[in-house]
């Protein structure tokens, strides 16, 4: 019945089922008890391409399943895009190139399904329209998923551009497209699906653009998914020479770019705000695994001087680019994401390749046990916006035997007051934070050595919970020496 202060400290070591997995992306169950990661392979006999996916169990530190997804319809290659996990489903959406040769080939957009156990229940050509498709993101909706992506039409010399989103049920039967003939973000765009809300950032191609043309137009946008642009904004100054970007779960952008006088991170904010741009020398180029690190922001880069060396892993201050090595995993690292206060490291170690994880640097874990039941409480390093406004991280957890339950999100500032002490004179302040999971109480000033947890399980929350099933309410007490209910 501990606090416990994490800094970088290695959790657990998955020995991944294959040496030439090559990872691309991870996606994470509501309840951060699994993950999907996604990887390619290419054939060079073959002259084939096609997909790898991972179920990892992340409470048991164990691969539960691996699967390898050839192209349909005898098409030349299938590159996977990301994977989301509903219940017992798990989705996978990929691009499928048909031909070889590019004169003929067209891409298309294809949703798999697959079972609890990776059984392959069934996939799917989504969109229909246009000469070309291709998906962005993939994210979880009341009645399946949604996806979102381009079309590409050609008439005559000219190829136009559309932005599409499309609602598939668990059926996988596929909604009518809602469709936008304003223009769309390249292949190669990174985009995040969150609520009713898709977050892009990429080279922006205008809805009609002539044949063999390219217009450099780095841009990043919210749109809604039913029609729409919520904002868009460009965050460079000058045209960036190469962009790698990222998105948060809370729909915060990071582009980090590279050129002949150095390298520009910019940040911004769900809401459009350009929160950072910094520019600053760096002997780093190629950059890759671009993710929120609490108040930092992660890379996977590779020096500029020497291609051949190894990529290294960089914690980057937005307010001055400082970049600072992170040794978070035995090995080479070759791709990492971050999710809920939790950092995801694949490394190559003697030729075998590992997923490592573990807190990340700031996050404060503290637990307790109550009848029976481990409780568990992640607090993210507290950031502060434009406004001044104070927000941090967390995710609450429930063991019991095999029983696991989660709560995560984001808790807000609501209000800063002075409690009576037993003395009834003044106390030192709190703050209040709100959250959809229920109110968090903690010290203004001072180390974070207490956190009081309290709010309500819905229905069906209480079904899945470990404790008691009649109480839906809860008032939990973390602190350092013990705890209380």
């Amino acid at each position: 019945m501990a606090c416990l202060a994490v800094s970088n400290a290695t959790a657990a070591s998955i020995p991944l089922p294959d040496k030439h997995f090559s990872a691309r992306y991870m996606g994470f169950a509501a309840d951060n008890a699994r993950a999907c990661l996604l990887g390619s392979r290419f054939d060079p006999d073959t002259g084939q391409g096609s997909g790898e996916l991972v179920l990892l169990d992340l409470k048991r530190d164990a691969v539960r399943w691996h699967v390898r997804i050839s192209p349909p319809e005898d098409f030349v290659s299938l590159q996977p895009e990301q994977c989301a996990i509903d219940g017992e489903n798990v989705y996978l959406l990929a691009n499928v190139n048909t031909q070889s040769q590019q004169s003929m080939n067209q891409t298309l957009v294809y949703l798999y399904q697959f079972s609890a156990d990776g059984k392959q229940l069934g996939f799917k050509n989504l969109i229909e329209q246009g000469r070309d498709q291709y998906g962005y993101a993939l994210g979880l909706s009341a009645n399946g998923v949604q996806v979102a992506g381009y079309i590409k039409d050609v008439e005559k010399d000219v190829d136009q551009y559309s932005l599409f989103t499309v609602a598939v049920d668990r059926q996988l039967k596929a909604g009518k497209p809602n469709v936008r003939k304003t223009g769309a973000f390249a292949s190669g765009a990174k985009a995040r699906l969150v609520g009713d809300n898709l977050y892009i950032a990429g080279q922006f191609l205008p809805a009609k653009l002539a044949q063999n043309d390219w217009v450099d137009d780095f841009a990043n946008s919210r749109l809604l998914v039913n029609g729409g642009y919520a904002w868009s904004m460009r965050p460079f100054k000058k045209a960036p020479r190469d962009v790698a970007m990222g998105v948060s779960q809370q729909g915060a952008l990071y582009s980090l770019a590279y050129g002949d006088a150095g390298s520009t991170l910019a940040v911004t904010s769900a809401e459009g705000k350009q929160l950072s741009l910094a520019s600053y020398p760096s002997k780093y180029c190629e950059s890759s695994s671009i993710s929120e690190y609490g108040n930092a922001v992660l890379a996977l880069r590779k020096p500029c001087s020497g291609k051949s060396k190894a990529a290294e892993l960089l914690a980057i201050s937005p307010a001055s680019g400082k970049e600072t090595p992170l040794q978070l995993a035995p090995g080479e690292p070759v791709f990492a994401a971050t999710n809920m206060g939790q950092w995801f490291v694949v490394s190559k170690d003697s030729g075998k390749l590992a997923l490592s994880k573990g807190s990340i640097e700031g996050d404060t874990v503290f637990s307790l046990a109550l009848a029976g039941v481990e409780h568990s409480l992640n607090v993210g390093p507290i950031k502060v916006n434009q406004k001044g406004e104070h927000s941090f991280d967390y995710v609450y957890e429930q063991r019991a035997g095999d029983c696991r339950f989660s709560l995560n999100g984001r808790a807000t500032e609501l209000d800063v007051f002075n409690p009576e002490g037993p003395d009834g004179k003044e106390a030192p302040q709190i703050v209040v934070y709100d959250s959809a999971a229920g109110g968090f109480i903690i010290p203004l000033k001072g180390p974070l050595r207490t956190v009081t947890f309290e709010g309500s399980l819905s229905p069906e929350q209480l079904k899945n919970s470990c404790g008691s099933k009649k109480a839906a309410k809860f008032s939990l007490e973390f602190n350092a020496a013990g705890a209380r209910r």
